[in-house]
């Protein structure tokens, strides 16, 4: 192995490290996307954009966004269809995954209690 394929998972822990996240330019009818790996840049979080036009079914494509977007929301018109777009940003590697953070958090206890069992048995 390379030794930056040996440094990468630890890089996020320190200030300055290129953010990565989940790209998903696209969804409809709430199918998931083909996704992608995207570094964003020093001034842009991962953020997942949930978007509507007029009456139809939000989309949510995944991409990194400027930090002053995030936690903003857009309303514009075009041809008499209102559009609007939210931006929930979150930090933290690939942490605009599907799978979102209560998952995360859901899966850091499960952790947590399965180490705690396997200590007790040693």
């Amino acid at each position: 192995k390379k030794e930056t394929d040996l440094v990468s998972p630890f890089l996020s822990l320190f200030p300055g490290a290129a953010l990565k996240c989940l790209k998903c330019d696209f969804t409809v009818f709430g199918i998931p996307c083909h996704t992608t790996t995207v570094t964003c840049l020093d001034n842009q979080l991962c953020a997942t954009i949930r978007g509507r036009a007029g009456n139809t079914r939000p989309s949510s494509p995944k991409n990194c966004v400027d930090k002053g977007k995030c936690q903003t929301n857009d309303t514009s018109s075009f041809a008499g269809i209102t559009y609007s777009t939210s931006y929930e940003c979150c930090e933290g590697e690939f942490c605009n995954s599907a799978a979102g953070a209560g998952a995360q958090l859901s899966l850091a206890a499960g952790l947590a209690m399965l180490g705690a069992w396997l200590a007790r048995g040693l």
